[in-house]
């Protein structure tokens, strides 16, 4: 990693229904100084890069020659009623994952922020990261119809803990395309109703992480997690202030 001080480049892996996600003035870029902006290097993964890892000009590891770390966006959406495209397209967290990890070793980039899911660990309520009743209908899901989703999330989470990487899983509770940024995000304190408001010197507060979270807020959050590592090989739940409405 370059110093938190220094100058640092960042790669953000988009899949390609995120790419084409309608954002109002194209992809948001989370920097809020426009003089950081061409420090975030957008990339959409698709077909096209799958086997096209090596380190010469156009490939995968040639665009994270350079980087402080890696934001890997893939996790993101899942085939179903509102991603059709994806049935068509496949599952490409774990493949594209992987080829992620194979360029970062290529290119000598260790730290990855890496977008995930919630209620992937099949066990009751009272064991799940984030305790609310959406947890158990999202493990519900993964359990029935969403089978290989889940599967796909978990192969791709088990490639990270295989390498040697410096990953951090990040399992936002839902992601809102509406929601208007506050500039801020909770993390869930596992196995207790209480959460950390980062923004007010990490104070601990009651109550569970919220839903409908701003992606400029989560992205906020992997940024930060990018450049200022501070979870290592390990996983947080993040979220909007406790009690904000679904």
């Amino acid at each position: 990693m370059t110093s938190t001080s220094g100058p640092f480049k960042l790669v953000v892996l988009y899949g390609i229904a995120d790419w084409d996600c309608g954002c109002i003035g194209g992809h948001t870029n989370p920097f809020d100084d426009p003089a950081h902006a061409t420090r975030l290097h957008m990339i959409k993964i698709d077909d096209a890069w799958v086997g096209d890892v090596g380190g010469s000009s156009g490939t995968l590891a040639a665009h994270f020659e350079g980087a402080s770390g890696v934001i890997s966006c893939l996790g993101h959406r899942q085939p179903g009623w509102k991603y059709p495209e994806l049935i068509r397209r496949g599952l490409i967290s774990h493949v594209g994952n992987a080829r992620a990890i194979e360029a970062m070793q290529i290119a000598n980039v260790n730290r990855a922020v890496v977008v995930t899911s919630i209620a992937l660990n099949n066990g009751s309520t009272k064991d799940a990261e984030w305790p609310h009743w959406a947890w158990s209908i999202m493990s519900c899901l993964f359990r029935t119809f969403q089978r290989e989703s889940a599967m796909d999330l978990r192969r791709m989470e088990a490639s990270y803990v295989d390498s040697s990487l410096d990953y951090l899983f990040v399992r936002p509770v839902g992601i809102s395309e509406d929601r208007v940024p506050v500039g801020r995000y909770y993390l869930q304190i596992p196995g207790e109703k209480k959460s950390i408001d980062v923004a007010a010197d990490g104070e601990i507060i009651d109550g569970i992480v919220g839903g409908n979270m701003a992606k400029m807020d989560v992205a906020r959050f992997m940024v930060d997690e990018a450049i200022r590592p501070t979870f290592h090989r390990t996983s947080r739940v993040v979220g909007s202030k406790p009690g904000s409405p679904m």
